[in-house]
C-alpha cells in the first residue's frame, strides 16, 4: 500500500472516531436532558408555572399537620386552662395557621387570587353561611328525640356547665365553645375544601377525565383525606366522617364558596357537642351542654358515630340538597378558578 494512502486512511479513521465520540456525547446529553425534563415535568406544571396538583396537596396537608396539630400542642403544653378555653385557643391557632397557609400558597405556590379558595365575601356569603348553620341545627335535632322516644336516652341536665375541677360556668363555657367551633369550621374548610379540593379538581382534569368526572373525583378524594386526617378509629367513625366530608365538598362545588360548608360544619360540631349533647364519649363530661342526655341504648345506635347520629347527618344532607336546588335551580358544579375558567 502506498504511504500516502495509508496516511489518508488513518486520518479518516481518526475523524470517524471523533464523530462517533461526539455523537455518543450528544446522545448522553440528550438522555440526561430527557430524564431531567421528565423529572421536572412530574414535579412542575410549566404551562401554569406552579407545582403539580399532587405536590400542592401533599404540601398543604403536611403544613397543616405541623402548623395546626403540632404547633398548638407545643404552644399550650404545660398550661392548665379550662377545657373550653384550651379548645378555643387550639382552634384560634389553627385558624391563623390555616389563613397564613392559604395566603402563602395563593401568592407563592398556586399563583392565584385568595378568592379562588371560596373566600369571595359578599352579602350572599353571609346568607349561605346562615343557611348552612340553620340546616345543620335543624337536621341534627332529629337525633335526640329519636333516642328519647326509643327509651335509649334520658335528659340528665339542662344548661350544664360540665363536670371537673377546672370548668367554666355554663354561660361562659358555652360562649367559648361557640367561638371554638366557628374557628374549627373555618380552618378545616379552608384547608380541606378551599385548598385541597380545588387543587384536586384542577389536577384531575385531563383528556381521560371530563370536567364533571374531575369534580366528582376531587370531592371523593378530598373527603377521603379529610376523613383520614381525623384519624377514625372504627368503621363507623370512618363512614360518618366520609359522609360529612362528601356533603361539605359537594356544598363547596355547588356554590363555589366556603360559606355554606363552613355553616354546615360549624353547627354540626356545635349541635353534637354542646347543644344536643350527642357526643356520647368520656371527654363530653367536661363540656358545657345546653341539653345533657344520659344514653343507655345499644352502642351501635346511640354512640357518637352510631346509626341515630348518622341518620341525623343524612337529614342534614337532604336539607342541604333542597337548599341548593332552591338557590341554584340544579345541582351542577359552579366551581371556578383562575385555572378552571368556569364549569
Amino acid at each position: 500500500m502506498r504511504p500516502d494512502i495509508q496516511v489518508s486512511m488513518t486520518e479518516a479513521d481518526t475523524d470517524f472516531e471523533r464523530t462517533a465520540s461526539r455523537s455518543a456525547d450528544d446522545d448522553r446529553r440528550a438522555n440526561r436532558g430527557g430524564i431531567t425534563r421528565h423529572v421536572v415535568s412530574v414535579l412542575w406544571n410549566r404551562t401554569e408555572g406552579r407545582p403539580r396538583a399532587f405536590w400542592r396537596i401533599l404540601g398543604v396537608y403536611v403544613a397543616a399537620l405541623v402548623g395546626i396539630f403540632v404547633l398548638p400542642a407545643l404552644a399550650l403544653a404545660g398550661t392548665e386552662l379550662p377545657p373550653s378555653v384550651t379548645g378555643a385557643a387550639t382552634s384560634l391557632i389553627g385558624a391563623l395557621v390555616g389563613l397564613l397557609l392559604a395566603v402563602g400558597f395563593a401568592k407563592y405556590v398556586d399563583r392565584r387570587p385568595l378568592t379562588d379558595y371560596g373566600l369571595a365575601f359578599a352579602p350572599s356569603w353571609l346568607k349561605d353561611f346562615g343557611a348552612g348553620s340553620v340546616i345543620a341545627l335543624v337536621g341534627m335535632a332529629v337525633a335526640l328525640p329519636v333516642s328519647l322516644l326509643a327509651g335509649w336516652a334520658t335528659v340528665f341536665e339542662v344548661f350544664s356547665g360540665g363536670a371537673g375541677a377546672n370548668v367554666l360556668p355554663f354561660a361562659a363555657a358555652f360562649g367559648v365553645y361557640t367561638v371554638q367551633w366557628a374557628l374549627t369550621a373555618f380552618w378545616e374548610e379552608l384547608v380541606f375544601r378551599g385548598l385541597i379540593l380545588t387543587s384536586a379538581v384542577e389536577g384531575l382534569r385531563s383528556r381521560w377525565l371530563s370536567d364533571r368526572g374531575a369534580v366528582v373525583a376531587g370531592v371523593v378524594g378530598s373527603s377521603l383525606i379529610f376523613t383520614i386526617g381525623h384519624f377514625p378509629g372504627s368503621l363507623g367513625a370512618f363512614g360518618f366522617r366520609m359522609v360529612l366530608g362528601l356533603l361539605l365538598g359537594a356544598a363547596y362545588v355547588w356554590t363555589d364558596s366556603l360559606a355554606l360548608p363552613i355553616g354546615l360544619h360549624y353547627l354540626v360540631n356545635f349541635a353534637m357537642n354542646n347543644i344536643y349533647g350527642l357526643s356520647n364519649v368520656i371527654e363530653a363530661a367536661e363540656a358545657a351542654m345546653l341539653i345533657r342526655p344520659a344514653f343507655t341504648g345499644p352502642s351501635q345506635f346511640v354512640q357518637v358515630y352510631g346509626l341515630v347520629n348518622g341518620a341525623a347527618v343524612l337529614c342534614v344532607v337532604a336539607l342541604t340538597v333542597g337548599y341548593v336546588l332552591l338557590r341554584n335551580g340544579d345541582l351542577k358544579s359552579r366551581l371556578s378558578s383562575t385555572y378552571l375558567g368556569g364549569e
